[in-house]
């Protein structure tokens, strides 16, 4: 007579289908992502448009052109934007140079 274990009659757990593993994995990184995108969101309220005018009004010269950087600094990274502005010389060189830092949470401006 053939001998019957309950072990073999046991149903099997979910977590054993490779099916809801991937599933699992799937929306774990899911979360993180979103997680992610709002903590990036939030962590920015300053655009590079509106560092280049806060940092315009502390040059003391008026500049040709500039340039506008998002700069991490910091442990934790803090942003910033590092706003460059230019005066060109009569054979298109630079002659006068500022950069500022522009906190891109507060809108803090320093120079660099």
């Amino acid at each position: 007579m053939p001998s019957t274990s309950i072990d073999s009659e046991k149903p099997r757990d979910l977590r054993d289908s490779p099916y809801v593993r991937i599933a699992m994995l799937v929306a774990v990184l899911a979360v993180a992502f979103l997680y992610v995108r709002g903590c990036v969101a939030n962590s920015r309220p300053v655009s590079s448009d509106e560092a280049v005018v806060i940092a315009r009004a502390e040059v003391s010269f008026t500049p040709d052109r500039h340039q506008v950087r998002l700069v991490q600094q910091g442990v934790p990274p803090r942003s910033y934007w590092g706003v460059s502005f230019v005066k060109l010389g009569p054979a298109g060189r630079p002659t006068r140079v500022e950069v500022f830092l522009v906190d891109a949470k507060t809108g803090d401006v320093r120079p660099a």
